[in-house]
């Protein structure tokens, strides 16, 4: 069901001029199975790093309140959120851009798996971010959100989590 697992933990951003971000930095620390778009995400020191924004600050226009921006501007997903309650792991859904180019004619390097779909898992204090990619899931998505969150898919994602291998 799914082709890949991710999970990201937040890490210190430090500034140019030596303060910290206020936008959180996530570096993936364990991964189990293979998404190729990946590769082009890698930073000279091989890791994969997203930064977890608010939409209102960077896209008033979104009906997501979150998103996953990757190396060079690249918007990895939208993240929706729905039922949110405080205190709770956070379970959203989205998915890879759907153009072939993005502004300035920079390629997308999810255009060929555009058609996937991908569930988060965030904890409450958002330490830790895990992503599950959906392979051809993308018209479905909300409703694998649903059963992530009423608990359906725990033994898929224990068994990933118990598979994945630190980065």
């Amino acid at each position: 069901m799914f082709s890949c697992y991710l999970k990201m933990e937040r890490r210190q951003s430090i500034k140019k001029d030596g303060t910290e971000s206020k936008t959180p930095r996530y570096a993936v620390t364990a991964q189990a199975g293979y998404f190729k778009p990946l590769e082009a995400l890698k930073n000279a020191k091989n890791e994969i790093v997203m930064y977890y924004q608010r939409n209102d600050k960077c896209n008033p226009n979104s009906t997501a309140e979150t998103r996953l921006q990757c190396k060079g501007n690249i918007n990895f997903s939208s993240i929706y959120f729905e039922g949110l309650k405080p205190g709770e792991t956070l379970i959203g859904y989205g998915e890879p851009p759907q153009s072939k180019e993005f502004k300035g004619g920079k390629q997308n390097p999810f255009f060929d798996n555009r058609a996937d779909g991908y569930l988060f898992v965030v904890e409450p204090g958002l330490n830790t971010i895990e992503i599950l990619i959906v392979p051809q899931g993308r018209q479905l998505i909300r409703g694998y959100a649903a059963e992530l969150a009423d608990g359906q898919l725990n033994e898929a994602l224990d068994e990933l989590r118990k598979s994945a291998k630190g980065e």
